[in-house]
Parts: C-alpha cells; structure tokens; sequence
C-alpha cells in the first residue's frame, strides 16, 4: 500500500512538471511589447521640411545659422513591436549621451563633462504592429551644444557610436527589458556603455539634461511625420 502511495505522489510530481513550464511559457508569450534591435534603429542628422517657415515674420539674427531651427536635428526612431490589439498607453524614456564645454577660467582651456540628455515620448491605443516608433528629436542648437567632445561630434550620434538607452513603461508598470544601443558590445565606442558599464546613463560622472530631448508634437516636423508614429499623448 505504501509503495502505491510513493508511486501515485512520484507520478504526480513528473505529471505537473511540464505542467510548470508550460505556465512559464505561458507567461513569457504574454509580453505585449518588444523593442526592435539596435541595428533596427533609426538615428539621423535631418532638416526641417521646405513646407515650414516663419509665419510671414523675419526670423531671429543669430551669429551661428547652424544653431537656428533651419539647422540640422538629430532624429532617434527605436522600434517596438506589440500583440495586443491596442495598448492604452505606453511610455519611452531616452536617455542619450553627450558632451558639454564648460566656460575656461582665466587662461585655461575649455573642459569637456559627459552629461545624460533625457526626454520622454508617451503614446496612447497603440494598436497591435510588428513595427511601431518611439521618437524624440534634439533641436540644431542642443546639437552644438551637446557635441563639444571632437569636431563634428554630432556625426557620432548618427554613426551609432553614442550610447543610447531607452526604458518604457506600459500601463504604469516598467518593462523589465530595456533598448540599449550598446548592450552587445563589451564597452561602448566612447569607453562608456556595453556589457561592463550597463548603468553608464547613472554614472556619478554624468550631468542629466532633463527635457532637452523633444517629442514630435514640439517639433517642426509634426504635423507633416504624424503618420510614422502612434497616437502621441500630451501632457
């Protein structure tokens, strides 16, 4: 009678064994959103559409025409997939890195600090898609500003050789994956980033730059792009 005991409880254990990696498949298929990969991205230096002007008003007198809203902006597109037929809201926090001088004293030379340009992209009844973008846009001014490092330091953005970090938050809940540029490599092209250095966009080293990363609806290229993204939200 006892062995028929410890055969009926071993037969359970074996039965509800696979039973446990199903419920864990399970809950693995239930991920609704899916960031794309990193050479899936789309980051470009780009100029604003002919169709945008002034408004019939003079523009501003600047000593640097780069610096202008005719000048060049940096467009970062991440890709994300989701399989729910829509999802309420989601949320992008991108955190980017960049390079800022700082004034020289007297007789000095200017120095250069490593700062965390961050911005947020919020989108709403995002319906189900193999391809959605989460985008932000740096204005031509913050891309001097913030590309002090060598000559012609924006370029390093679009090349892919910046560290790019993006975190969503679905229905109030943060999603345990994140989209990291680098996170293939073992260090970042900079030294910064990669698999050694996962938290390099909290480094005690960093200045955050909060904001400065715009989302479309505060850009010039919004209304003409609005097809390219989901629903945008406004604060």
């Amino acid at each position: 009678m006892r062995l028929c005991s410890f055969a009926f409880v071993g037969w359970l254990s074996v039965s509800f064994i696979p039973l446990g990696w199903a419920q864990e498949a399970k809950k693995e298929e239930k991920v609704n959103l899916v960031f794309g990969k990193p050479m899936e991205l789309e980051m470009e230096m780009v100029s604003v559409p002919d169709s945008v002007g002034s408004g019939g008003k003079s523009a501003p007198a600047i000593e640097d025409q780069k610096a202008s809203q005719e000048g060049r902006w940096l467009r970062i597109d991440v890709p994300f997939s989701t399989t729910n037929k829509f999802t309420p809201e989601v949320k992008f926090k991108f955190s980017l890195e960049g390079y800022e001088g700082v004034p020289a004293v007297e007789g000095g030379k200017m120095t250069v600090k490593f700062v965390v340009l961050t911005g947020e992209a919020t989108y709403r009844d995002v319906p189900a898609g193999k391809k959605h973008f989460a985008g932000v846009f740096l204005p031509p001014a913050s891309v001097l500003r913030f590309a002090v490092h060598k000559t012609g330091g924006e370029l390093d953005w679009s090349k892919g050789l910046m560290n790019l970090k993006v975190e969503a938050t679905e229905g109030g809940a943060p999603l345990e994956k994140v989209f990291d540029l680098q996170s293939e490599k073992e260090k970042g092209p900079s030294g910064r980033g990669g698999k050694k250095d996962l938290d390099w966009n909290k480094s005690g080293e960093a200045t955050e730059v909060s904001g400065v990363l715009l989302p479309i609806y505060e850009t010039p290229f919004w209304p003409k792009d609005y097809k390219r993204y989901s629903q945008p939200k406004k604060p």
